[in-house]
């Protein structure tokens, strides 16, 4: 397993809790301390990202891949426990307005979590395993909570308890957490900038020409054929892990009518579909137990920028600074 503690950075509430006072003249201690720890019957959510540079690359001979800005993209696949938290924090009733929660989760032995009476639980042995009977809506307003705390407003603006998205980010101007665009995926699974000195792509996302079932979770790999814990194997150039095999990734690029794509292959496919010449595309609407996804963070140079970990951390040491120089003065908040 190669997830490691440095990866356990606070994304979703902590991103919240900073970005929007940033644009303010105030801001309480407690916010940021709600931020870092929770308080009894709550969970925080931990988004590790990897950045991906090498801004304008070419585009690979399928078309794919070019991308003309930095982003940062999900390390590993959305889990089975990030999701858990994400519906304890929006249907905590469990009343699933917005479908989020699908039963074969709970029924199907490949899905992961169950809904007890009172909250979303994680069956054992699936915490870190990718979450599944997922749909694009379902990613989609994952993304939206992790940018604004809503799942109807954010980079995707939704028509209210229906699957109608009424906008749509544009990747390259937008700031906050979206469903992965083809090319970032692409770009982030097969491009290797260091490869043959000059920088290429793969065939596959193990940055290599050829797969075998020690580099990816795929059909007959040796693996089980059932989901694995991300991050089992190697990462590839960029450091991402699980591109290929798993579960197939939702894009929220159009390939054909409403339908969204998918790329990636998953545990019960052939290796073939772990390549970059594989792509497909469903009903956005559709979940079933290959499907998952997995998030990027933007950051518009225009707008307000995402915090990095270190930016976190020289942010925290000025409001603390402040606190105590507005304590002396009689004052207790920013």
């Amino acid at each position: 397993m190669s997830i490691q503690n440095n990866d356990m950075i606070s994304a979703g509430p902590l991103w919240r809790a900073l970005l929007v006072p940033l644009a303010g003249a105030l801001m309480t201690l407690e916010a940021v301390t709600t931020a870092f720890a929770a308080t009894p019957g709550s969970q925080l959510i931990t988004m590790p990202t990897v950045t991906v540079g090498d801004i304008g690359n070419v585009a690979d001979s399928t078309g794919f891949g070019s991308v003309s800005y930095e982003y940062q993209i999900g390390k590993y696949e959305v889990t089975n426990g990030q999701y858990a938290a994400f519906l304890n924090a929006v249907d905590s009733t469990g009343a699933n307005t917005y479908n989020l929660y699908n039963s074969n989760m709970s029924s199907s032995s490949y899905g992961g979590i169950t809904w007890n009476g009172t909250s979303y639980v994680v069956k054992a042995g699936f915490d870190l395993k990718p979450m599944n009977y997922v749909s694009f809506y379902d990613a989609a307003r994952f993304t939206n909570w992790l940018t604004t705390g809503d799942t109807e407003n954010g980079l995707y603006t939704f028509d209210e308890r229906t699957t109608t998205i009424t906008s749509f980010p544009d990747h390259a101007t937008s700031t906050g957490w979206a469903v992965a665009s083809e090319d970032e995926w692409y770009k982030a699974a097969y491009y290797d900038p260091n490869k043959g000195g000059v920088g290429g792509y793969w065939a596959y996302p193990t940055q290599s020409d050829s797969i075998s079932g020690g580099q990816a979770n795929y059909y007959n790999s040796g693996n089980g054929n059932v989901p694995m814990e991300v991050g089992s194997f190697a990462s590839n150039a960029y450091g991402t892990f699980d591109q290929g095999g798993n579960v197939w990734e939702w894009s929220d690029t159009l390939i054909s009518g409403t339908a969204r794509g998918v790329r990636g292959g998953s545990f019960y496919s052939y290796d073939t579909s772990l390549a970059s010449s594989a792509r497909s595309n469903y009903d956005p609407a559709l979940e079933n137990n290959l499907l998952g996804f997995r998030v990027v963070s933007l950051s518009s140079l225009d707008g307000p920028q995402v915090p990095e970990p270190n930016d976190i951390a020289a942010i925290i040491g000025v409001l603390m600074l402040g606190v105590v120089l507005m304590r002396k003065g009689g004052r207790r908040t920013l």
